[in-house]
């Protein structure tokens, strides 16, 4: 019995011993762990505590403005209020979205783009559901708080244009930032809601210097995410302001000329490559691209034949024509191959072989010297000249005076154009250079395509006694100007030509000479081929009206004035406008005079 009782304590102690043994592990497990968690994790865990409490927030800085050469604001900022989703604050963001749209109708195109935006964004980033909300809309949604998880309003900036279409194409605008213009992931204005980026013109080339820092909101909120108290508060850094050359009134005079054709009209500076005014018709008006714009809109805009949405200054190339002949002029004197007392018969055509080039006047000019030719734009003239120069020496001039070439004007999507040369056509065409090709280029036409840019940089150097200065539009920048080491009398018969195209009686734009107090102007005309009229159509006398508009010619004008002092060179293109004596020539000729008038009244 005795023996039975010990041997029934001894695994009684066994079992607590073991029991205790396991207590003690257990223990022992647990003190560990709560060091690792309060002392080695402590710090980590102390912040996602501090998360919880605490909401951290970026706000929206201003985004730079931007003024024309006399301070007035083309580009402003408007502090505007938007409600935004923030997904992880609600269980169901669909069913939050869907009481939104009870309150606040929205477009099915709307409704789908947030939805699209919803589904990839993180979800602690707010995403913008409806901007520019009235009184009304936030009464309502503050009303509705309660069924609206997820929603908060917050004030946010919105751009604005004052002059509307004026500035599309040459300032730009601004729209809603995408995944696809990120280039700096990191960069924090991308987690703000609403954060519009530059797309095109200035708005885009200079986003870095107009964005901004935003700042920080740090604020407690309670368990439903709503703030309580503010914490913290560092304000955000608006971004530089940018003065542009362009001179608002000239501008908008220009607009205004253009009328309603698809043209161009660009005012520079000779003497300082400075751009007093750039614009390209039609024009667009730029907010509406400040939410994604709509199918509606959208579709307008690209199937208008005019290209409202194209910046026909930079990214518009055409043939230059008949303006190219003072290339080919200033070529023939430069090699010496011509002198301006040269004489050359045009009988209305040259034969080349079989091959019959005509002039743009059937009956022919008669005898002419350089100075004439240039004044009657005979074709004749310079098909004879171009083959005593050769091809070579005028691409090459036509490249020194910057055609072919990118100008480096601070806009983004400048058309380089086309110089061609001998190797060129071997590749593209698989053919060698041939005579007829050198008759096409002495007029301009044939593979030869550069932009309104290049033109107005090509008429100031020959205005400026040979500075090829660089186009630019920030007053800001110090242009690069290149030598191009003309003789000074070559360059003084161009512009006698050129004189005498406005101001001869019977020259070509003799109908759209000015003499305002003193000051005149000298230029030269283009009518540009956009489809080649068949030997048929001409003895069948096809005129202009019998052509659809798409293929009929471009009409361009250059110039420069005053001509004593040359101060402004102007380039118009109208796309399918006809001649350039008719149409261009007129519309330069008084934006140029406003130009002028401008300057006067500004020296008061």
């Amino acid at each position: 019995m005795a023996v039975w009782r010990y041997e029934k304590d001894h695994i009684l102690s066994k079992r607590l011993l073991v029991l205790s043994g396991f207590f003690l592990i257990l223990a022992l497990i647990l003190v560990i762990r709560l060091f690792y968690l309060q002392i080695i994790l402590g710090d980590k865990y102390f912040l996602l505590a501090e998360k919880n409490r605490l909401s951290i927030r970026l706000t929206m800085p201003d985004r730079g403005k931007i003024y024309d050469r006399n301070g007035v604001i083309l580009a402003d900022n408007k502090n505007t209020f938007q409600a935004v989703l923030i997904k992880e604050q609600t269980k169901d963001y669909k069913k939050t979205l869907e009481r939104f749209y009870k309150i606040i109708p929205m477009d099915e195109e709307d409704k789908e783009h947030i939805e699209k935006i919803v589904k990839y964004k993180r979800a602690f980033m707010p995403v913008r559901i409806k901007d520019n909300l009235t009184d009304k809309e936030m009464a309502l949604l503050h009303l509705n708080a309660p069924d609206l998880p997820g929603i908060q309003i917050e004030q946010g900036k919105i751009r604005v244009y004052p002059e509307q279409k004026l500035y599309a194409h040459t300032i730009g605008y601004v729209s809603l930032f995408t995944d696809a213009d990120a280039k700096d992931k990191d960069d924090p204005l991308l987690n703000l809601a609403g954060y519009r980026i530059g797309k095109t013109g200035i708005e885009k080339t200079l986003n870095d210097t107009l964005k901004g820092i935003p700042g920080v909101l740090k604020t407690e909120v309670n368990a439903a995410g709503r703030s309580v108290q503010l914490l913290d508060k560092t304000q955000p850094v608006p971004g530089q302001d940018i003065h542009l050359t362009i001179d608002n009134r000239l501008q908008s005079y220009a607009l205004s000329a253009l009328s309603n054709h698809g043209a161009s009209a660009i005012v520079m500076d000779v003497n300082t490559g400075e751009i007093l005014a750039m614009v390209s018709a039609p024009a667009f008006d730029p907010s509406l691209f400040l939410a994604p714009i709509s199918v509606k809109n959208w579709s307008k805009l690209r199937d208008d034949k005019r290209a409202p949405l194209q910046n026909k200054t930079l990214q518009g190339t055409y043939s230059p024509g008949s303006i190219f002949k003072l290339v080919v002029g200033l070529a023939g004197l430069e090699n010496k191959s011509i002198k301006h007392s040269t004489t050359i018969d045009c009988g209305g055509y040259t034969n080349l072989g079989q091959q019959r080039f005509h002039c743009w006047k059937h009956e022919g000019h008669g005898p002419l010297d350089l100075i004439g030719a240039l004044a009657s734009s005979c074709d004749v003239y310079f098909y004879e000249t171009a083959q005593r120069i050769g091809a070579e020496d005028i691409l090459s001039t036509a490249r020194k005076l910057g055609f072919g070439q990118q100008t480096g004007i601070e806009i983004e999507g400048e058309k380089q154009g086309l110089v061609p040369s001998f190797e060129w056509k071997k590749k593209k065409y698989k053919d060698s250079w041939r005579m007829g090709d050198t008759l096409n280029l002495s007029i301009g036409q044939g593979f030869l395509n550069v932009t309104p840019l290049q033109i107005v940089r090509a008429v100031s150097a020959i205005a400026n006694n040979g500075k090829l200065i660089q186009p630019h539009l920030l007053r800001s920048t110090k242009p690069t100007v290149t030598d191009l080491k003309f003789n000074p009398k070559n360059l003084d018969i161009i512009r006698d030509g050129m004189f005498q195209v406005v101001n001869e009686q019977g020259a070509t734009a003799y109908g759209s000479r000015f003499n305002l107090n003193g000051m005149k102007m000298a230029g030269k005309t283009a009518t540009t081929q956009v489809r080649r009229i068949t030997k048929e159509q001409r003895e069948k006398g096809w005129k202009e009206d019998d052509i659809p508009w798409e293929y009929r010619d471009h009409a361009l004008f250059a110039a420069y004035a005053p001509t004593d002092k040359p101060r402004y060179a102007i380039v118009v293109v109208v796309e399918h406008g006809g001649g350039g004596s008719r149409v261009a020539a007129p519309i330069a000729s008084k934006i140029l005079q406003e130009a002028l008038r401008l300057e006067i009244e500004d020296r008061k």
